[in-house]
């Protein structure tokens, strides 16, 4: 089988088409041998920041030396961004060969499922050091669940998947603290309530709770924005306690060059002069997106948007629609069966302008936007996929 015919198979299986739980993935994973057992994992949780995290743990680690496997999901441009060994992509021909070799098992299993266990198949056949394993919703009733972490790590906690994982940050919460293991350390940057759940749940299972704070003390990194060092702080206290107990080898050095060489695109990064792109697409993601944007100098903003079909869209347009700095909204809708309608989307969004094709919504709003004002692409990361010309842009 090629690696087109391989996409069409996995695509077939949409990713959103499905009820969370784990007993269809360990089935798979028994058929396959369980090889996430044979693995030593670092797991991230959360609602927003965990493949920035994902992308700083993993490149302090390669900085150290270490062979570091990173599965993470969506992809921008290709699928082969999900599954990588030290920032390099699977490639297409052993796409094709680790799906075969799952296939073979599968029952009803779906597309996130099946993905999931390629990737740790071609973890432990490339035999790693060790592989950092980002969610892909919730926690508690996530495909990648079913391994034993060495540390496990809850970036946030906010609204989203409310239809999944429940309408309260303390059921959001719930499901995200699922990945806490017995006597498995866990580091949290969630606040308020969400950290009280998660404390909870971490006393019950005598996990280690560290909670990551944000230090004075300013990091240089290679990811853009001041949220950005919320994040390093959480990866940097995860790491901090992998080396405490003597489970991994790293240094200052290590840390300071991993967390300047990390990269994870559409985070707050212009891939020209007056665009910039940001994955932002649920409310606490609009909400830190919008404060970051005060410290930019520009004029007016002109908007291109567009989301899929689970994100809660009546809060987020609130948020949106609150920025008074906006010139124009213009929404667009990625090529995705996920993506919600843009004739949809408009209900939320007054006088916005609806064009469908997302390269032409940029390049109206590159016509339409004076030479003092800044373009923001966001919302969908299948939406920004579409406008970048590659995953990574200096």
């Amino acid at each position: 089988m090629d690696y087109k015919k391989t996409l069409q198979e996995l695509y077939s299986r949409p990713e959103w088409k499905f009820k969370l739980g784990l007993s269809n993935m360990r089935i798979l994973l028994k058929k396959l041998g369980n090889p996430e057992r044979k693995l030593r994992c670092i797991h991230i949780a959360g609602t927003n920041g965990k493949g920035s995290v994902c992308a700083m743990v993993s490149s302090v680690l390669t900085e150290a030396g270490y062979k570091i496997g990173m599965y993470t999901s969506p992809h921008l441009k290709k699928f082969n961004e999900r599954i990588r060994i030290n920032n390099k992509f699977i490639s297409d021909r052993d796409v094709a060969k680790y799906y075969l070799e799952v296939k073979n098992y599968v029952t009803n299993q779906s597309f996130f499922e099946i993905t999931t266990a390629m990737a740790f198949l071609y973890f432990l056949d490339r035999k790693v050091d060790y592989a950092v394993i980002e969610v892909g919703m919730g926690g508690r009733l996530d495909s990648t669940n079913l391994i034993t972490p060495l540390i496990s790590v809850i970036t946030n906690i906010g609204y989203e998947h409310e239809k999944f994982l429940g309408d309260t940050i303390e059921k959001i919460a719930y499901e995200k603290a699922g990945i806490i293991k017995n006597g498995i350390p866990v580091v949290a940057g969630a606040k308020g309530t969400a950290l009280k759940t998660i404390r909870n749940i971490a006393n019950e299972r005598n996990s280690e709770l560290h909670a990551a704070k944000k230090t004075n003390k300013k990091m240089k990194l290679g990811l853009k924005g001041g949220f950005q060092q919320q994040n390093a702080a959480i990866a940097a206290k995860a790491l901090e306690i992998l080396a405490d107990k003597k489970i991994i080898k790293i240094n200052n050095k290590n840390v300071e060059n991993g967390l300047k060489k990390a990269r994870w695109p559409a985070r707050f990064q212009f891939v020209s002069k007056n665009v910039l792109i940001d994955s932002a697409h649920n409310p606490d993601g609009f909400k830190v997106l919008f404060n970051e944007l005060k410290k930019l100098d520009y004029e007016r903003l002109v908007l291109v948007a567009g989301f899929s079909m689970d994100k809660n869209i009546k809060k987020a347009s609130s948020i949106i629609n609150s920025n008074k700095k906006i010139k124009e909204i213009i929404l667009a809708q990625a090529d995705n069966e996920r993506a919600m309608k843009a004739e949809d989307t408009g209900k939320y969004f007054k006088n916005a302008v609806i064009i469908k094709n997302s390269k032409k919504a940029l390049d109206y709003a590159k016509k339409i936007a004076g030479k003092n004002d800044l373009i923001l692409v966001c919302g969908s990361i299948y939406l920004i996929g579409e406008v970048i010309k590659q995953p990574y842009l200096s």
